[in-house]
């Protein structure tokens, strides 16, 4: 897991507990989240087709939020994809856990990596906030190509979902 890439990423923290009020979807999405998460999903879903049709080495890619609740998916069918948002915010979470361990309590970045390699096959695990829906995860994986190469690839595409579905269309 990699964190802060400059100061500016690194969240106030009043302690370990501390939430950020950037973590947290905006309360009028939140209230009505089976209206809004169709239509950031069918928006993610066209930047993660592009994701998929430029990196033909693509295995999968999947957008959640960071309590892994699922966005959208390519590569794998909904059910899939609804288990591995799961489980993307379940290694986030640990992740986030050991790396405030390790920062000797500190709180850790909000945008960080985390990557698995396993034999051809490669995942790189994004986090990034993105108001008003919160703190979201990307997880890109492929398989025969290097670590490095999926993590430029999945930060390009996070960039364009943060591009896409930035405050435009957002409650106030």
């Amino acid at each position: 897991m990699t964190t802060p890439t400059s100061p500016d990423d690194a969240a106030p923290a009043d302690g370990p507990s501390h939430v950020d009020d950037a973590m947290l979807m905006h309360p009028a999405l939140a209230a009505d989240w089976a209206l809004w998460s169709g239509v950031v999903s069918h928006a993610a879903l066209a930047r993660l087709r592009r994701l998929d049709e430029r990196f033909p080495e693509l295995t999968t890619a999947v957008l959640s939020t960071a309590d892994g609740q699922h966005i959208a998916s390519v590569g794998v069918d909904d059910e899939t994809g609804e288990r591995l948002a799961a489980m993307n915010g379940s290694l986030f979470g640990v992740a986030r856990a050991e790396a405030e361990i390790i920062s000797g309590g500190t709180e850790p970045s909000l945008s960080a990596v985390v990557s698995v390699s396993i034999g051809q096959s490669q995942l790189s695990l994004l986090s990034f906030l993105l108001a008003p829906y919160g703190q979201l995860l990307l997880s890109v994986s492929a398989s025969g190509v290097q670590l490095g190469t999926v993590i430029v690839q999945a930060r390009s595409a996070a960039y364009e979902l943060i591009t896409a579905l930035g405050l435009a269309g957002a409650p106030a």
